[in-house]
């Protein structure tokens, strides 16, 4: 009979002690310069004004349940928060590494999740059904306030449009949604949809399976414009002032005019192109999955160079004042001048480098296959 007793003893211990509760519940400071979607914002902003150092200290590893597709972590306060595929939300301080929450669900997050005031939306996909439930969680009461039953995947990264969210699913349907969860406008583009969609003021842009471009009133739904510049896009959209930037499955890059569609101009590199563009102050950076980063002159279409690195680029580089940080999905990121494209240096990983990099708080944070999220302090 003792035996019997241990036995269940050890079991529980391993069923319930091994298990981390489904919860995050948090009172988060106000943010000056939080990062509450993927591109910091509707534009979609890879560019971080700072010098970086060339040197880097790991500070801390944390495993998550699932692996990452290319998304990347957000962050308000000192708290950084990540979906996974196994349908978890993992939070993290990112000063120690420690996980203080974790949103526990059957399925698979693809898209970054969002955060408004005290809560946080995500998008979590039926990997049976062609459905995605869209869940809003209060962080300070630690609580679920809505679950909304979505038809279709919820694939391409979401947008925060001041405290109302905007998704498109793989069906092609976009939908607005306000804070509490009610449905404001949708809009069916009859077409597949897995390119990111952008946003400037009142202008939202989609890029459909059709190479088409539809820029919608981001306010009411109601379509301005649908053209035709290119092959399928699976990347993202870009926008700065009046200018949009993509690139197509054919790995032809595209500047356009936002407010008709019209092309400026367009760039073929030498394979397809999964990321979106990355600008700075004048130049934009796209990298293929040949392993080829491009410079291009963001105003003229011009041609700086290439650089030849090997491997395999879907996720979209961070740019600062003097270096990109690429991740490769051959188990590196990797430090480029970006004055000429030169390797600074290659950081080797253990797994195929994942999620878009940011800089939190001065750290540098990278994700890599087999769900490891790793920070790095610059060594100066």
């Amino acid at each position: 009979m003792k035996k019997i007793l241990l036995i269940i003893s050890l079991l529980s211990i391993l069923v319930f002690g091994g298990c981390a509760k489904s919860l995050i519940k948090l009172v988060l400071i106000k943010d000056p310069d939080p990062h509450k979607m993927f591109g910091k914002n509707s534009a979609r902003e890879f560019y971080n004004p700072i010098i970086i150092s060339d040197s880097l200290k790991e500070i801390w590893e944390s495993d998550v349940f699932g692996g990452f597709t290319n998304n990347s972590v957000i962050n308000n306060d000192s708290i950084i928060f990540v979906g996974d595929l196994g349908g978890r939300i993992h939070c993290f301080n990112v000063e120690t590494g420690k996980q203080v929450g974790v949103l526990k669900s059957k399925g698979s997050v693809y898209s970054t999740p969002l955060i408004i005031n005290t809560k946080i939306i995500y998008a979590l996909v039926d990997q049976k059904e062609d459905l995605t439930e869209l869940i809003f969680y209060d962080m300070y009461i630690g609580k679920e306030l809505e679950i909304l039953e979505i038809n279709g995947r919820v694939l391409p990264q979401m947008l925060l449009d001041k405290e109302d969210i905007i998704l498109c699913t793989e069906n092609g349907l976009v939908k607005r949604y306000s804070e509490t969860g009610n449905l404001l406008w949708e809009f069916d583009t009859k077409s597949k949809l897995y390119a990111n969609p952008a946003m400037l003021d009142n202008n939202l842009l989609v890029a459909n399976d059709k190479g088409e471009i539809i820029s919608l009133n981001a306010k009411t739904g109601n379509q301005n414009y649908k053209v035709k510049i290119g092959s399928s896009f699976f990347s993202g959209i870009t926008i700065e002032k009046h200018f949009g930037y993509v690139a197509d499955n054919k790995g032809v890059i595209y500047s356009f005019n936002i407010n008709d569609g019209k092309i400026i101009w367009s760039y073929k590199t030498s394979a397809r192109i999964m990321m979106n563009i990355a600008l700075d102050e004048q130049n934009l950076y796209a990298g293929n999955l040949n392993g080829d980063l491009y410079a291009i002159d963001k105003v003229s279409g011009k041609f700086l160079w290439k650089s030849e690195l090997g491997g395999s680029f879907n996720s979209t580089p961070l740019i600062t004042k003097n270096r990109i940080v690429i991740s490769n999905l051959f188990k590196k990121f990797t430090f480029i001048d970006k004055l000429n494209g030169n390797v600074v240096k290659d950081f080797e990983l253990d797994g195929r480098c994942r999620l878009s990099p940011i800089i939190v708080k001065n750290k540098l944070i990278i994700g890599y296959d087999d769900g490891v999220l790793r920070a790095y302090e610059f060594i100066y």
